[in-house]
């Protein structure tokens, strides 16, 4: 199978969050019957959540999304969620792209005065191997979350050493 790689975008419009959301509706409540309520939250509108997109190079069409929370109380600390990619683009790296995104932009706006930032996120127990596959731990009993099995995971990020 030939390389994809989607276009990443770090939503900044009104336009883009509702790309987002309709990516995650998809995927949460149509795909996995998440009560609607549910799936929207206050940390979507907070200030200190980063939202991205991925779109389809060719189309240019959404097809993932995902948020980053950071919080000024827990500096070096930030929780990946939202996680969302179509069905139809699962399997080519799409997810993967938009967690090296999301660990670039808390590398680049979270990490402490060292350079590390610890990455949690809630995990699906169908996904695990997906995060695993992306560096992170998975740590803790299996719990629910909207009706659906999750387990926590984390991954420490560090100041990548310049060559010379």
């Amino acid at each position: 199978m030939a390389e994809y790689t989607p276009v990443i975008e770090w939503v900044e419009t009104a336009a883009q969050f509702d790309e987002a959301y309709a990516v995650r509706v998809q995927v949460f409540v149509i795909e996995q019957q998440v009560p609607p309520e549910l799936e929207l939250d206050e940390q979507d509108s907070s200030p200190t959540t980063t939202h991205v997109l991925a779109r389809d190079p060719a189309t240019g069409a959404a097809i993932a999304a995902a948020r980053l929370l950071s919080a000024p109380a827990t500096p070096g600390i930030v929780h990946i969620g939202r996680v969302a990619v179509l069905a139809e683009y699962r399997g080519r790296g799409v997810g993967a792209s938009l967690m090296t995104a999301l660990e670039q932009i808390a590398q680049a706006n979270h990490a402490t005065p060292e350079g590390t930032v610890t990455v949690e996120l809630s995990a699906q127990t169908q996904a695990i191997g997906f995060y695993e596959r992306c560096g992170y731990e998975v740590h803790g009993p299996t719990y629910l979350d909207a009706g659906i099995d999750h387990r926590d995971a984390r991954k420490t990020l560090t100041p990548v050493a310049a060559d010379g």
